[in-house]
């Protein structure tokens, strides 16, 4: 008496059968298409490759990384390094806006949190910190310092995008951001891998101070007794 082969799983065919749609809705898509461009293809397979990357482990990637998976991207399609830095910013921004680290995903879990709103604030269609946001920045330092199994939340604002940031406030609201955190990283030692950097997409304030700012929030996770 022989013994019967186990086959694949059930879920394995349907995951399968649902990837292989995909890729024939994309093919028609691309086939479809009035312009036909292999540059497009390749950005945007290169965002979805980096979004896939960013919410699965081992977490989200860093700038540098990103770069590195579109020229990837690129090399395949054939295509010379993208040597523009604004197309290159073009690409990082398709992404950037949408990247959370895995790890963020501990403040869903039963925490206290310290809030600090403004904690920078920004002239109009800016993102460069001025001296004034600078020694605020350093008054608070002590306190916001997240701490091993701490995260520093910083979430960016903008209604004021102008020539500068090509009027996309999400653009400016995450430069706002990730401006503070490389400031804390550099003057004060923060450890880069517990900053999250966002954006807001839609604002519930109307353009004032509180849209040209960065709130900061420091999530502490509550022990389990």
């Amino acid at each position: 008496m022989t013994e019967e082969k186990q086959g694949a799983p059930a879920w394995m065919v349907s995951f399968g059968d649902m990837m292989t749609l995909i890729l024939t809705f994309f093919i028609l898509l691309v086939s479809m298409s009035k312009t036909q461009q292999v540059g497009l293809v390749a950005t945007g397979i290169g965002s979805f490759v980096v979004a896939i990357r960013s919410f699965g482990l081992p977490g989200a990637l860093d700038e540098y990384e990103q770069a590195s998976f579109y020229e990837n991207v690129r090399k395949r399609f054939t295509l010379p390094p993208e040597n523009d830095p604004e197309r290159q910013e073009d690409h990082l921004q398709a992404t950037n806006l949408e990247l959370i680290r895995a790890k963020a995903a501990k403040a869903l879990r039963p925490h206290d949190q310290i809030s600090q709103p403004a904690l920078a604030t920004f002239d109009p269609d800016s993102s460069v910190l001025t001296e004034s946001a600078k020694r605020y920045l350093d008054l608070l330092a002590p306190t916001l310092h997240p701490k091993p199994g701490e995260v520093l939340l910083l979430e960016g604002h903008a209604l004021d995008a102008g020539p500068r940031h090509r009027n996309d406030d999400h653009w400016l609201a995450f430069e706002r951001a990730r401006v503070v955190r490389d400031y804390m990283r550099e003057e004060h030692g923060y450890p880069g891998h517990r900053i999250e950097v966002r954006a807001w997409v839609d604002e519930i304030d109307r353009p004032g101070i509180a849209t040209r700012s960065v709130d900061a929030r420091l999530v502490v996770p509550v022990e389990d007794e």
